[in-house]
């Protein structure tokens, strides 16, 4: 079974392309241009009313609203602290669509995962709640009843979970294993480097950046879930292509 990685803080996700940090459309919608004619919530609450039952459709199987929601209010809480800092207002309508965009992405992959009959076990999923957990520097009871309090309850992360672990496992089984050169080594290590330097500016601070000798492990796990992310993508949008996909927004 693949390790997984799966964590973003608090926040548990059903969409690995949104955990990725991209899109299936490759937009951003934070950065997207806002028309007059985009939605927008003036109260700083995300407006849900006009989601319909059914948000989506993929091969049979329906994504719904309760489904939807969770997951966009937790993408929309995100970009307003976003919007806050930069100015821009949240493109509501951008968001919903990229929210529907993930939830069908991650469905489509988690059907092919179980049509290849990827499997994975109660201890998989332990064992990565435990990692999850320790990376948001909590226990596990700690981190679980932190989603508690956020609306999703045990049975629903160890299921999105589940998820997860078996979309990693059908990448792996899709790709194989991901090489790393020495150059991507390098250009991951120059990108971190100047972004140390950069919040050293900002705070009058010196960067104190390690080697990039001390910094390899980390790196080449860093390049090597780039390039897993990018082939969930591409290959969600494959499967995409070849089937039968209604959108309801």
């Amino acid at each position: 079974m693949v390790k997984s990685k799966w964590w973003v803080g608090l926040a548990v996700s059903v969409s690995v392309v949104a955990l990725a940090g991209c899109g299936t459309s490759g937009d951003d919608p934070s950065a997207a241009p806002t028309s007059p004619a985009a939605e927008q919530s003036d109260a700083g609450a995300p407006n849900t009313d006009d989601i319909p039952d059914v948000v989506a459709e993929v091969n049979g199987e329906q994504i719904t609203k309760d489904e939807f929601v969770p997951l966009y209010e937790t993408q929309y809480g995100q970009m307003m602290m976003a919007a806050q800092q930069g100015g821009q207002p949240v493109d509501e309508a951008a968001l919903k669509q990229q929210t529907a965009d993930n939830l069908v992405s991650t469905e489509l992959l988690r059907q092919e995962a179980d049509r290849r009959g990827i499997e994975v076990t109660d201890d998989d999923v332990a064992t990565a709640l435990d990692e999850t957990a320790q990376a948001s520097q909590m226990s596990t009871e700690e981190f679980l009843s932190a989603m508690n309090d956020q609306g999703t309850d045990e049975a629903r992360v160890n299921e999105e979970m589940k998820t997860q672990l078996k979309i990693e496992g059908l990448i792996a089984d899709e790709f194989g294993e991901f090489e790393v050169t020495d150059e991507e080594i390098g250009a991951a290590y120059q990108q971190a480097k100047d972004q140390q330097e950069q919040m050293a500016a900002q705070t009058g601070q010196e960067a104190q950046v390690p080697s990039i000798d001390e910094m390899r492990p980390q790196l080449e796990e860093q390049v090597r879930s780039d390039k897993a992310n990018e082939a969930t993508q591409q290959y969600a949008g494959e499967l995409q292509d070849q089937g039968d996909v209604t959108i309801n927004l």
